[in-house]
């Protein structure tokens, strides 16, 4: 079993951004006609924006500040499976056997490993709400729900691709042997 821990300075500096965003939702909700400029020429658009940037970071502080505190939040490699407790997204466990390719992709110039699962409506249904809604946006935009990436985690990109696909190797060299 190999646990990756998280990143605790890049979850406090996402946490700290998030405060930025929502001070400067307060602000543009308190006086929005002071920001009326020739690209917002309304109040009204500004006190909306405001709005939205207050709840978005709401929810992301709430959701990295769990992540941050909770001493569980890691990311596990064992002989079953994966475990992604570190994504905001919380992964349920990905079991190799469900698990067809790993590909590797850039989403905006972020690397991610693509998980192409065997059923991936399965994996989408254990969430709710918001989070089934990024998990069957990443099924109709990249084929799969699961997209893994190194951001929050103590490692480099290159080592966490290392870790996963060494393991994988060795389940389906494993999986072969049993059936031989």
């Amino acid at each position: 079993m190999k646990n990756i821990r998280k990143n605790s300075i890049k979850l406090s500096l996402m946490i700290v951004f998030m405060i930025v965003l929502l001070i400067a939702g307060i602000i543009a909700i308190m006086n929005p006609t002071k920001y009326i400029s020739f690209i917002y020429r309304n109040g009204l658009i500004i006190s909306v924006v405001g709005v939205i940037s207050i709840i978005i970071s709401i929810v992301f502080i709430y959701l990295f500040g769990r992540k941050l505190i909770n001493n569980n939040s890691v990311f596990s490699i064992d002989s079953e499976g994966i475990s992604d407790k570190v994504n905001v997204l919380d992964y349920p466990f990905i079991n190799w056997n469900d698990i067809i390719k790993i590909e590797e992709c850039n989403i905006s110039n972020v690397p991610h490993l693509k998980v192409l699962i065997r059923n991936p409506k399965q994996y989408i249904n254990q969430k709710e709400s918001f989070k089934k809604w990024v998990l069957n946006f990443n099924y109709k935009k990249y084929q799969t729900p699961i997209l893994l990436n190194s951001t929050f985690l103590k490692c480099s990109f290159f080592e966490f691709k290392q870790s996963i696909r060494q393991s994988y190797e060795e389940y389906k060299k494993d999986k072969i042997e049993q059936l031989e």
